[in-house]
């Protein structure tokens, strides 16, 4: 019998100041009952024994009086998966391990046995074989299947050109570029994404000009747009967050009176539609991001989309060295830079966009187990999706009512919930108070008081293809303990 067993065993007649006395030494939770064979007979928890107290027993009891009879047990030898179920199912921390004749051999704690990661990819033996494939063949780089991948995703978007990039940054990097967007140019976006939509601009010393986004849909606010316009204005550049659609046709119209160009932030929405119409087709380039939290997965790479050929062309040399088609390997039409995707990740993107409906319904099952469970939670907003939107799951992002919880509640349900092994993160810091933007621009609490409210509040929960509903269940209802806690 292993130490850690030893050191929460109690036996029948032992009182519940020495079952007190083994929990803080051995700082589990839970003693373990047993008669003088070591055959378990019952369990007593930390709450058994607080309720015991509270309800008038004093510390001389007999633990016997208190503990659990019957408690759940797992035999030996029973696989850890059937195991974790049981636990899932049951919604309990500890389970013990007992032989042929009921004697404890072990403890399984839950949170040794099960951590849910904040995203898993959804990787199947198709994906296995065609990267497998690549490997046999000539072509790791600059290979066929990059412009069948291309040429897939062109198709799904709706749109003439598709312009494969080594990941999403890279892509908003060039889109800039292939704009004429330079120093002192401004472009407006939002401070409420991950840091890249804003820094694609600045790697051109241009400037970003936040504007604050909508508390309902976490989008950039169309109603406040126009008035951060001014002569140096060069584009718009709104980010479609977790996966929902910006409302695209006030931002066309804004940008068409104004005659500014549109960069679509899509690389958080591949799948996402706003008025029937995809994400990523709206503006005049539009980027996607592939990274293996995404709804498809290249491992790391990103999609450039557009209707124009000069943009496309621009970008298709620009990713590839600065060579224009036709060019000899060593030479080079303009400024360029090594973006180009490996023929492996667009193997990978090929059979990922072969499975992208399955996958986008997979997502939108889990957001719906994930709304039914937590709907009903008064202490917190789940994700609403805008109107004529229709959602590309990203992320599943929680917001804690600001009348009853502050951004250090926040931090402390995050905390707890990564104690009991659910991966979670406050999604996202806004960049206007990233250390180097301050510098930068002079920026302080305050300057866009939605996005910091929004973001000091906001809890992104595990989020993927394959969550099960026993695991939704497990982390739904640790969070609602722990707010209730708060």
């Amino acid at each position: 019998m292993n130490n850690k067993i030893e050191s929460i065993l109690v036996k029948e007649q032992s009182t519940i100041k020495d079952g007190m006395e083994r929990i803080t030494k051995s700082g589990l939770r839970i003693v373990l009952v047993v008669d003088e064979n070591k055959k378990l007979v019952g369990i007593a928890t930390d709450g058994n024994i607080r309720r015991a107290l509270l309800s008038g027993k004093d510390f001389n009891c007999p633990i016997k009086e208190i503990m659990v009879v019957q408690p759940v047990t797992v035999k030996e030898g029973t696989p850890a998966a059937k195991i974790l179920e049981i636990m899932l199912e049951r919604n309990i921390q500890e389970i013990p391990i007992i032989d042929n004749q009921g004697r404890v051999v072990d403890l399984v704690l839950l949170k040794e046995l099960k951590s849910i990661p904040l995203s898993s990819p959804d990787i199947t033996h198709k994906e296995v074989e065609v990267v497998t494939q690549v490997l046999s063949t000539p072509y790791l780089s600059i290979g066929p299947k990059i412009k069948e991948f291309e040429k897939i995703v062109a198709d799904y978007i709706g749109v003439k050109y598709a312009v494969a990039v080594n990941s999403g940054t890279s892509g908003l990097h060039l889109c800039v570029r292939s704009l004429d967007i330079k120093d002192d140019d401004e472009v407006i976006t939002a401070p409420f994404s991950f840091i890249a939509s804003a820094n694609c601009l600045l790697f051109e010393r241009a400037k970003p000009v936040f504007v604050d986004i909508d508390e309902s849909t976490l989008c950039i606010d169309v109603n406040k747009i126009e008035k951060a316009i001014t002569k140096k204005t060069k584009a718009i550049l709104p980010v479609h967050i977790f996966g929902q659609t910006c409302q695209m046709d006030k931002i066309m119209e804004i940008a068409k009176k104004y005659n500014l160009a549109v960069i679509e932030d899509a690389c958080e929405a591949i799948g996402g539609e706003y008025r029937d119409k995809k994400a990523g087709s709206f503006g005049d380039v539009g980027v996607f991001a592939f990274y293996p939290n995404k709804q498809i997965t290249t491992a790391e790479g990103g999609m450039i989309v557009t209707n124009n050929e000069k943009i496309a062309k621009l970008c298709q040399s620009m990713r590839n060295q600065g060579r224009d088609e036709g060019d000899a390997w060593l030479s080079h039409s303009r400024l360029g830079y090594n973006y180009r995707m490996a023929e492996l990740s667009a193997a990978l993107g090929v059979v990922q966009m072969g499975r992208i409906e399955e996958m986008l319904g997979k997502r939108q099952k889990v957001a719906e187990m994930y709304n039914q469970k937590l709907g009903g939670i008064e202490a917190i907003k789940i994700p609403h999706i805008g109107p004529e939107v229709k959602m590309s799951w990203f992320v599943y992002v929680v917001k804690l009512d600001d009348k009853k919880f502050s951004r250090q509640d926040r931090d402390n349900v995050i905390e707890q919930l990564r104690a009991k092994g659910i991966g979670c993160r406050d999604y996202f810091p806004p960049i206007h108070l990233e250390p180097f933007y301050v510098k930068m621009f002079d920026y302080e609490k305050g300057s866009f008081p939605v996005t910091e409210r929004v973001s000091n509040l906001t809890v992104a929960l595990p989020f993927y293809n394959n969550l099960t509903e026993q695991e939704i269940k497990y982390i739904c209802d640790n969070l609602e303990l722990i707010l209730n806690k708060i």
